[in-house]
């Protein structure tokens, strides 16, 4: 009889013998797995981007760093690489990793940078970008040297604006300037409008020389100006000059003379009148040699700086002699006064047989004739018998007439107040000696002057 239970016992030990080999098999296999899968070298990334494997970490940062120090020579500047470096540990093929040459290559080709140089800022904007910091000083000395005339003493050379340098990295080799460049761009001008305030001697040809424009140029600032117009002192009036990115303000020693105005001493003379004047002393004026600054902007002076004065040639004092009364009015008061310290020696009337319009009053050559009342000169000159004449007309019907002078003091169209000084005694034309022949005539007939002088 089989024996079924025994034959089940051996099936089920050669089942579990089974099982068991495919576990170990299973286990060989995956240790296997785990084994050919475990971290063998680095991988290297430029930000998070995988550009290669290394065995080694630390070949990939001498990699970037010969990278870096390589861009610099061939481009002559430093540089500022974008991308951030950095490694993970991973499996690789030998296949996949990378010696270090391969990885110089990956990593050039892939970096971006900014190059490292320095600009010139002017109020804090950047103006020119230059190669390193000593074209950019030489930049600057070069724009300070454009505006120095040659042979002059400039003591102080200086920036108007607030003007640096400093580093400055920038993407591209386009942006730096040559030096002749950077030049060029600093003193480039725009145009800016300025008043000028008109001073003495000025006229539109001498300020269109000064601040380097044609006169036509000037017309155009000015169109309410013309060629011929007349310039009034402290008028003002519209320039249009040259203003570069950078002003440059300069200040030029140098020594010139000038005049001292002399001193001037009134003295008083209370008897005579206050149009009263005489020059007792010329007097002189002195002399001075200034030392200066010239201050100059874009050179264009702007002022003047005094450093010293030194007196050459003190000057002389100039004495006048001034009246202190006051003068009647220049014109008629109605009434007359004698016009001359004399004798009556010809009374108003007949006389030798002819009618005398007038009367004479004897006195030497010389002794002043005053008119007898305020008026206007009509006549002041030869008049034939009455050798040389004055006449003025009072304008209320009467005038008066001073013959045989030797001296007019007064022109005709000049009005003269009431004993003020008009001309001369003396023996012109029909005369027999020295005197006045003094007449008072209302609308041109003669009067007796008596019957007036008061």
């Amino acid at each position: 009889m089989i024996n079924l239970q025994k034959i089940q016992s051996v099936d089920m030990m050669q089942y579990f013998k089974t099982f068991v080999l495919s576990i170990l098999v299973t286990a060989v296999f995956y240790l296997g797995f785990e084994i050919s899968y475990q971290d063998n070298a680095y991988a290297v990334l430029l930000d998070d981007r995988q550009i290669g494997v290394v065995v080694e970490e630390a070949l990939a940062g001498e990699a970037f760093d010969e990278v870096k120090l390589l861009v610099e020579q061939e481009i002559h500047h430093a540089i500022d690489v974008n991308e951030k470096l950095s490694t993970a540990p991973t499996h690789a093929s030998k296949k996949e990793i990378m010696d270090k040459e391969k990885l110089i290559d990956e990593i050039k080709k892939n970096i971006t940078y900014d190059i490292g140089c320095y600009a010139i800022k002017v109020d804090g904007k950047v103006q020119a970008v230059l190669k390193d910091e000593k074209e950019a000083q030489e930049v600057l000395d070069a724009v300070k040297k454009a505006y120095i005339k040659e042979g002059t003493e400039v003591v102080e050379a200086s920036f108007v604006e607030e003007v640096e340098i400093g580093p400055l990295f920038v993407e591209s080799l386009d942006m730096i300037l040559t030096k002749e460049e950077a030049v060029s761009a600093l003193t480039k001008s725009t145009e800016q409008q300025k008043t000028y305030t008109i001073q003495e001697g000025d006229t539109l040809w001498s300020i269109s020389m000064r601040y380097d424009m044609t006169v036509e140029d000037l017309l155009k600032a000015n169109p309410d100006l013309e060629e011929d117009s007349l310039l009034q002192i402290g008028q003002e009036i519209s320039l249009v000059i040259p203003k570069p990115v950078i002003s440059v303000m300069t200040k030029e020693k140098f020594t010139y003379t000038e005049p001292i105005e002399k001193p001037v001493i009134y003295k008083k003379d209370d008897t005579q009148y206050k149009t009263y004047l005489k020059v007792e002393q010329h007097g002189e004026e002195g002399e001075k040699e200034i030392t200066a600054y010239k201050v100059r902007i874009n050179g264009y002076e702007e002022g003047r700086e005094i450093i010293s004065e030194k007196v050459i040639r003190e000057p002389k004092e100039a004495i006048l002699i001034v009246g202190t009364q006051t003068p009647p009015p220049k014109s008629a008061t109605g009434s007359f006064k004698m016009p001359v310290s004399g004798t009556l020696s010809s009374p108003f009337g007949s006389r030798w047989g002819t009618f005398h319009a007038g009367i004479d009053l004897a006195a030497p050559i010389g002794t002043p004739v005053y008119a007898a009342d305020g008026g206007v000169v009509v006549e002041a000159g030869w008049h034939g018998g009455y050798g040389y004449l004055v006449r003025i007309d009072h304008g209320n019907g009467f005038e008066t007439y001073y013959g045989h002078t030797s001296k007019i003091y007064v022109t005709v169209g000049q009005k003269v107040a009431k004993g003020e000084k008009i001309a001369a005694v003396g023996s012109t034309g029909n005369s027999t000696g020295s005197h006045l022949h003094f007449e008072i005539r209302k609308d041109g007939t003669a009067k007796n002057p008596y019957n007036y002088l008061k």
